[in-house]
Parts: structure tokens; sequence; C-alpha cells
């Protein structure tokens, strides 16, 4: 039987045994928009350089690779659909997930399963809970600022961010290893669902044309 949480009550800490599976936060999903809503297929740069231009972005790459909630007590990875994830971090890509301190959940895309280009790594983009504090009402830059204190290795990465050249980024996608950009408001604040959907506004994801294209 699942143990029911009242959510309405948010707690500063969240005792070790809520830090589990159980009481699975998903992920922050973006929204999909096309890179040109006027031409999807063959787009111009006016729509992008004015996301660009409005100050208001930052940029990152949108790596190819399965979503994955990190729970650093176990080191297990679960993904959106609140699955386990058959990947078991072994050798140095355990070593630097290590570095992580108990207690914290850490979303990130494990590169490894999709394509043939890059094994076994794992982009780091967002971490949820610090110390077994929730990060509740704080924003995408603060929990940003937690994840730079930390140092990166080869297997473990920090997500690159760009605060220009929005759609030259897009446009050098090449689909197998990168499928396009994700677009990030700084103070966006941090959503906690236990609701698998795309509903954080200030999250943008731009793909490249593929087989199964959709916005």
């Amino acid at each position: 039987m699942k143990r029911k949480i009242d959510w309405k009550e948010e707690p500063k800490v969240i005792p070790a045994a809520v830090l589990t599976p159980v009481a699975y936060y998903y992920p922050n999903r973006p929204i999909l928009i096309p890179p040109d809503p006027k031409n999807p297929l063959e787009p111009k740069s006016d729509y992008l350089d004015g996301l660009e231009k409005s100050g208001r972005f930052i940029a990152e790459q949108k790596w190819n690779g399965d979503n994955a909630m990190i729970f650093t007590d176990t080191l297990e990875l679960w993904n959106r659909t609140k699955c386990k994830l058959k990947y078991i971090p072994t050798g140095l890509v355990r070593e630097e997930l290590e570095q992580f301190p108990k207690g914290c959940l850490i979303n990130a895309e494990l590169v490894h399963n999709h394509t043939k280009l890059v094994k076994d790594t794992i982009i780091v983009h967002c971490i949820m809970v610090y110390k077994n504090e929730p990060l509740f009402g704080k924003t995408w830059a603060d929990s940003r600022a937690i994840l730079e204190e930390f140092k990166y290795g080869e297997h473990v990465r920090l997500s690159q961010i760009y605060t220009a050249g929005f759609f030259d980024l897009w446009q050098a996608a090449d689909g197998e290893l990168i499928e396009g950009i994700i677009l990030k408001d700084p103070s966006g604040l941090l959503k906690f669902s236990q609701v698998p959907i795309a509903d954080v506004p200030w999250m943008l994801k731009v793909r490249k044309p593929c087989k199964k294209y959709s916005f």
C-alpha cells in the first residue's frame, strides 16, 4: 500500500524515508515549441532571435538520452515514467557521482542508450532536493548556483549554458547526439509535480526535425 503524503504542507526537510521513488518527484518538463511558428520545417532565425533578445532566457543543448532522476543515497536512476532505469553507474561514473552529498535528488540526462557516439555520460541539469531539503520556491538559478559548487569529470558533466547564438546553436544540432536546444528562464520557480506532464512554461524545448517530429 502506497504511503499517502499531504503535499499541501511542504516540509522544510524531507525525512530519509520519503526521499524514495515511492514519493517520486517528476522532473520539470519543458513546453515543446517550433523554431519558427510560421515555417517550422524551413525556419528563419527571427523567432529564436526574438527570444534571445528578450533577455529572459539562457540556452542549453538537448542531448539525445534518457531523462533521469538520480537519488544520491543509492545512485539509482529513475525515468520520468517512474520506472527504474536498467543502467547502473559503475567505475569512474560512480566515483564522479559520489561527489554529491547524500540526500540529494538530481535531474540529469543519461547519454548511453540512444547514440553510438557517446556512452556512460551524465549531463546534470538541475538539483531539486539538496541535503534532504527540497528547493520549494527556489529558482532554476538557485539550483544552478548549488551545482556550480561541485567539480565535474569526464563522465558526469554540468550542462553548458549559452546566452547568445540560440538559432546557430539549434541549427548545429546533428539529431544524433544533440536533438536541439532547451531555453530556460533562470528566474523560473522549480515545480514539484506528481504528474508527468509538460507544464513548466519557463522552459522551452526546440527540436530539430526527425521521423517523429512534433512540437
